[in-house]
């Protein structure tokens, strides 16, 4: 996992509105602090598990003021953006802080219509102002989180940069890498992207129609690049495209 976030198993007699340590879910937020041990136990935030399914984040009546956002513990969400004919989808696993309260601001000429679908059952901290105040002491976790939104960022920029790659079959094979980088775990078999994916999801993550994707997965399973297990989880095969090589070795020298 891109994180490096140990996720205990998931718990069904927590409630949906109980708190929990933070550090217990996602605990590189808190190495860098002056002291590690204290600011993990101060890190207790409410959290709330999300059924999948359509979620509207615009119900959470909550005071905005001093508040980091909602990291994501468990599960998945996509978050789905109307413009012109395709919709942009964007994932977010655990790891990734939203607020997806914020928009354009009030002067922008921009009214983009989106959409959130929990796509794997979900657990989310909420990082109040409560939560702010307790974790105050240490502004290295402060910094940490500004790290995982400017992560989010990067692997927008990235994904962007993918969806511009004029072979289809590339562009799904840097993206599966990508996939695994945030979901991925390593097992005898490959690497797992442990994320339910039908061809209709990956076709809106690359920006393409269904039966190329379709066409180019299968192209990709005969050249031994991935292979699907009977779950219905995609496995990698073999070695990164050298595309993602060459793009880290060039962020490398900026």
């Amino acid at each position: 996992m891109l994180y490096g976030a140990h996720v205990p198993p998931t718990d069904p007699t927590l409630e949906y509105m109980a708190t929990v340590r933070v550090a217990d879910y996602d605990p590189e937020l808190f190495e860098d602090a002056s002291d590690p041990a204290a600011a993990a136990a101060a890190s207790v935030a409410e959290v709330e598990w999300l059924e999948v399914g359509d979620w509207e984040p615009e119900r959470f009546e909550l005071d905005r003021r001093g508040h980091f956002g909602l990291l994501v513990l468990e599960g998945a969400f996509i978050r789905q953006v109307e413009l012109g004919p395709r919709d942009a989808l964007e994932l977010l696993s655990p790891g990734d802080v939203g607020r997806p309260w914020v928009s354009f601001g009030g002067d922008s000429s921009i009214s983009l219509a989106g959409r959130w679908r929990v796509h794997q059952r979900a657990l989310v901290a909420h990082l109040d102002r409560r939560f702010a105040q307790r974790v105050a002491p240490w502004p290295e976790v402060a910094a940490a989180l500004m790290d995982r939104i400017i992560r989010r960022q990067r692997f927008l920029a990235m994904h962007v940069a993918l969806s511009q790659m004029p072979k289809l079959q590339t562009r799904l094979h840097v993206m599966f890498w990508y996939l695994a980088d945030r979901c991925g775990r390593v097992t005898s078999e490959g690497v797992v992207v442990d994320l339910p994916l039908t061809h209709e999801l990956i076709a809106g993550l690359v920006g393409a129609r269904r039966p190329g994707v379709t066409s180019a997965l299968g192209e990709l399973q005969r050249a031994g690049d991935l292979t699907r297990r009977h779950d219905g989880r995609w496995v990698l095969l073999g070695e990164p495209p050298p595309e993602i090589r060459v793009g880290t070795e060039a962020a490398a020298r900026v």
